[in-house]
């Protein structure tokens, strides 16, 4: 057992509080974090500043080290180039580069045999029609692309080679979702297979969140999820073009525009459609201030104002270029 510094949240917490500690590096991965009937106890690595957290001591059991997948790699590629892959229930997505092609199938097997939770492996060959789908192959493991992603207790089931989807707006997901009180009603423009929409619906009961999607494989996904997770009460899953199914539903309180590469093309829509909205996009590092302000015309232009109540870089995307989160209050 090792003594170690840990912060003592509620249950409920707990999920969010790791997510939070391992996004800034503090989380101590070499130790299982352990609970009680009250609180889970997370080891960290130094202070930290979690409202409603606790910081104690506490021994911990060691969790004995696997062999990393960089470790595992090595061992037939050297420094190779690969470092990472994203997680989307059991499917591991990696993207190889060109020169390492030949070795695909020996990366698909590292992954599995570092990773025991994972059980198939699919190299990302890019994006594909006008739905931007990841064109995805399966390079190891089980012959399938759908699976169930749970995310702050929820169950999104999906297939990744006919949806978009991507994990790493968990924790956005999540704070959308307090930002929305209960009775209030959200639009989500662009749902694909429903997560921001099922989180809302299960954490803040709002009186009607209308999931909207143009691709007909994520609307038939979206609809399964709501029903699995028993919100289809609240859920209204529209299948359409956003520009044709907005205009005709009722104000809401709050807008999702999760559409990354072409968000901007929508704003004006947007602004007519709610007081609140919750804006993604994937630009060059040197406009987002430039897009901010052209949007805040667009709402002028429209008769509106956009206030930004705050931005921020949710992650990188390319050497150049960001994802930013904007939230407007438009009034």
């Amino acid at each position: 057992m090792i003594e170690s510094l840990c912060v003592a949240v509620s249950r409920r917490e707990a999920e969010d509080a790791r997510r939070k500690l391992a996004e800034k590096h503090l989380l101590r991965t070499d130790l299982k974090i352990i609970s009680d009937e009250r609180y889970v106890y997370i080891p960290v690595s130094g202070e930290v500043d979690i409202e409603s957290a606790v910081m104690k001591k506490m021994y911990f059991e060691k969790i004995e080290r696997r062999e990393s997948f960089r470790d595992a790699i090595k061992k037939f590629l050297g420094e190779a180039k690969i470092s990472s892959f994203d997680t989307v229930g059991d499917i591991a997505i990696v993207r190889i580069p060109p020169e390492l092609k030949e070795h695909e199938s020996e990366i698909g097997n590292a992954i599995l045999s570092t990773h025991k939770s994972i059980k198939v492996v699919c190299a990302d060959d890019g994006v594909k029609d006008d739905y931007r789908i990841r064109n995805v192959r399966v390079i190891a493991g089980e012959n399938r692309t759908e699976t169930t992603h749970v995310e702050y207790g929820a169950r999104i089931r999906l297939d990744i080679s006919k949806v978009y989807y991507s994990p790493r707006l968990a924790t956005e997901r999540y704070r959308v979702a307090k930002c929305v009180k209960e009775g209030e009603r959200v639009i989500d423009m662009f749902a694909g297979v429903a997560p921001f929409s099922i989180l809302i619906a299960k954490l803040s009961k709002p009186s009607r969140v209308y999931a909207i999607d143009i691709n007909p494989h994520a609307v038939e996904y979206a609809r399964l999820n709501s029903r699995e997770n028993r919100v289809d009460d609240i859920i209204e899953v529209i299948e359409g073009d956003a520009r044709e199914v907005v205009p005709s539903l009722e104000k809401a309180d709050h807008v999702i525009m999760n559409l990354p590469h072409s968000s901007h093309e929508f704003f004006s829509l947007a602004v007519n459609a709610g007081s609140n909205i919750h804006y993604y996009e994937i630009i060059e590092k040197d406009k987002v201030k430039d897009r901010i302000e052209n949007l805040k015309n667009e709402a002028i232009e429209e008769g509106k104002k956009a206030d930004v109540k705050n931005w921020r870089i949710i992650g990188g995307y390319s050497p150049s270029k960001v994802k930013i989160g904007v939230d407007f209050i438009i009034r």
